[in-house]
C-alpha cells in the first residue's frame, strides 16, 4: 500500500522556521518517518509535478530554501531519502482537487500546496487506491474521508500519526520469516524490530539451536507470536518473566531448561531455552499438539 503525505510534513510557515522547537520537531518527525519507510521498505510517497514545483520553484519558496546553510542540509536529505522513498503519478485526466472531511487546515502553508495535495488525492481515488496518511508533527490524529462528486470510490486511509506507528505495518510474519536455517538473520531483524514496538532492550544476548531453526523454518502458524514473546522474554529478566502471567516462564527440573508460552489453549505452543554463559540458547520451538513432548 502507498503513502500520502501530510503537506506539513515538507512544507512549513515562516514563523513556525523561526521558531526553534518548531523548527527542530519538523525536522526530526520527517527524518524519522523516512527512515522507518526507507530502512523496512514499508511503502513509496505518492507524489506529482506540482508538489513538485511547489517544493523547488514557486515564488513562495520554503523557508529553508531561502537561508543557504539550511538549503544545502535538506536538499541533502530529500535527495537521499525522500526521493528514495517517492513515487510520482501523473495527473493524465486533470482532476481537479477532491473534498476532504473534516477540514484540512493547511492555511499556514499557502492555499496552492493544500490544492495540489488534494489533486494529488484525486487521483488516488481514480486508481480505486486506498493509502496510509502520514500527518505532519503538529496535526491530532483522527479519521480522515477523501471523495468527489466524479468517482463513487472513497478513500478512509490508514493514519500514521507518530513515525514508530510505522512498525506496525512491517509484515513480520512475511518478510522477516526464515526460509532456511541460513536465514537465521532475518529472524534476528525481526527480533530487533520487535524490541522497538515494544519500547524495550534485550537484557540478554541469545543464540539458537539448529534444532531450534529446523523448527522455526516449519512454522507455518503463530510466527507473530513466536517473534513477539521470544523478544518479549530477552526483556525481562528471571523473576519478571516467571510472573508474567502470559508467558508462565517455569524451570523443568528433569530437563535442566526453561520453557515459556507462546500461544495459550487450545494451541498451547511453548519455546524451551536455558542459559549458556548468562547467554539464553533457545533450544526448541513446541508447536501444536506437541505441549506435552517438551515435558
Amino acid at each position: 500500500m502507498r503513502t500520502v503525505f501530510d503537506p506539513g510534513n515538507l512544507f512549513i510557515s515562516e514563523p513556525d522556521w523561526q521558531d526553534l522547537e518548531q523548527r527542530d520537531n519538523f525536522l526530526q518527525h520527517l527524518l524519522e518517518n523516512l527512515d522507518y519507510i526507507n530502512n523496512y521498505r514499508i511503502t513509496k510517497i505518492y507524489w506529482t509535478d506540482d508538489l513538485e514545483k511547489l517544493l523547488w520553484d514557486s515564488p513562495q519558496l520554503p523557508p529553508w530554501r531561502l537561508n543557504r546553510d539550511w538549503n544545502l542540509q535538506i536538499v541533502q536529505v530529500i535527495y537521499r531519502a525522500f526521493n528514495n522513498a517517492k513515487e510520482c503519478i501523473q495527473n493524465t485526466k486533470n482532476l481537479t482537487s477532491c473534498l476532504v472531511q473534516p477540514d484540512l487546515d493547511c492555511s499556514n502553508l499557502g492555499d496552492l500546496t493544500l490544492l495540489a495535495f488534494l489533486d494529488l488525492m484525486h487521483i488516488v481515488i481514480d486508481r480505486n487506491e486506498n493509502v496510509y496518511f502520514c500527518l505532519s508533527v503538529n496535526r491530532l490524529k483522527e479519521d480522515y474521508l477523501f471523495l468527489c462528486d466524479c468517482h463513487s470510490f472513497q478513500i478512509i486511509p490508514l493514519v500514521i500519526a507518530e513515525p514508530r506507528e510505522w512498525l506496525d505495518c512491517v509484515n513480520l510474519a512475511s518478510d522477516y520469516w526464515p526460509d532456511s536455517v541460513n536465514e537465521i538473520e532475518k529472524f534476528n531483524e525481526a527480533l530487533k524490530i520487535m524490541f522497538k514496538k515494544l519500547n524495550r532492550e534485550p537484557l540478554y544476548e541469545y543464540e539458537f539451536s539448529n534444532t531450534f531453526l529446523k523448527d522455526l523454518v516449519k512454522v507455518q502458524n503463530h510466527r507473530e507470536y513466536i517473534i513477539e514473546y521470544t523478544a518479549r522474554r530477552l526483556t525481562l529478566n528471571k523473576q519478571e518473566a516467571a510472573k508474567d502471567s502470559y508467558l508462565q516462564d517455569e524451570y523443568l527440573v528433569q530437563r535442566k531448561e526453561y520453557r515459556f508460552r507462546v500461544t495459550q489453549r487450545p494451541s498451547s505452543t511453548r519455546i524451551h531455552y536455558k542459559y549458556v554463559n548468562k547467554k539464553l540458547r533457545f533450544l526448541k520451538y513446541y508447536g501444536e499438539g506437541e505441549h506435552d513432548d517438551g515435558l
